[in-house]
């Protein structure tokens, strides 16, 4: 058995990459999701005692994760999971990352690609949160200058997604808007297709470019009851 001390050293001892975009107003979107915004409440400037901000906001503004029934109706009770009854640690465990870089916009990664990743550096286990690095965050930008991030952003092929299906992968995230680019959410998103299969979905994630191949990934998403996702602190722990 490990005790707390021991445990305690092994956060401490690596080095911690944050890989969520701050939430605030004016930040992208999507275009058919409600905005957030940060509302003063109360403060010591106008005489209360405590600073104080309302929230109101999307469950998918920002950094988040999608939960199965996102997309997967009550008609499928088996499969129409919601935010709060997803297990504590799905989002903890071990992180691969992968570099996509070299796909630009309105592409696809497809299952080649992935296949040859693993001939390259090891394969995906049961359990793993995959990450998709594309260096879509690079276009992250505050209103007006966030149309470039909402723009034909590159995605995963559905080839992929099944893969990572048949890989009993936890969740897998990107650094886009979606997985589904543009032209995939009008003819045919792989959306439905994972979280049926109880995969999880992570976007709007950031600072991929600083993770190696493999590395412990860490998120909690907010206990919302009957929520179709949440905003997550996402983070990697690497070796330093």
């Amino acid at each position: 058995m490990i005790d707390g001390t021991s445990l305690l050293q092994m956060p401490r001892s690596a080095r911690l990459v944050d890989l969520s975009q701050t939430l605030e107003e004016h930040m992208p979107s999507f275009p058919t999701h409600s905005k957030f915004y940060h509302n003063l409440w109360g403060s010591y400037w106008h005489g209360d005692r405590s600073l104080t901000y309302q929230l109101v906001m999307n469950e998918h503004n920002g950094t988040h994760v999608d939960a199965p029934a996102h997309f997967i109706s009550d008609t499928k009770p088996d499969a129409h999971v919601t935010i709060d009854q997803v297990p504590v640690g799905c989002l903890i465990g071990r992180g691969a990352r992968l570099d996509c870089r070299s796909f630009g916009e309105g592409q696809n990664v497809p299952k080649q690609f992935l296949t040859e990743w693993e001939a390259r550096h090891g394969e995906l286990n049961r359990g793993d949160v995959v990450l998709f690095n594309f260096g879509w965050s690079a276009h992250w930008g505050l209103r007006p200058h966030n149309q470039r991030y909402l723009t034909n952003w590159p995605g995963v092929a559905l080839d992929t997604a099944e893969y990572l299906i048949e890989r009993s992968v936890a969740a897998f995230g990107v650094d886009t808007l979606s997985p589904d680019n543009p032209a995939a959410l009008r003819t045919g998103p792989i959306h439905p297709v994972v979280l049926a299969n109880q995969v999880l979905i992570i976007e709007n994630l950031c600072n991929l470019e600083q993770l190696p191949d493999f590395f412990v990934f860490l998120a909690l998403p907010l206990k919302i009851r009957q929520g179709s996702g949440s905003p997550i602190r996402a983070v990697a722990l690497v070796s330093p």
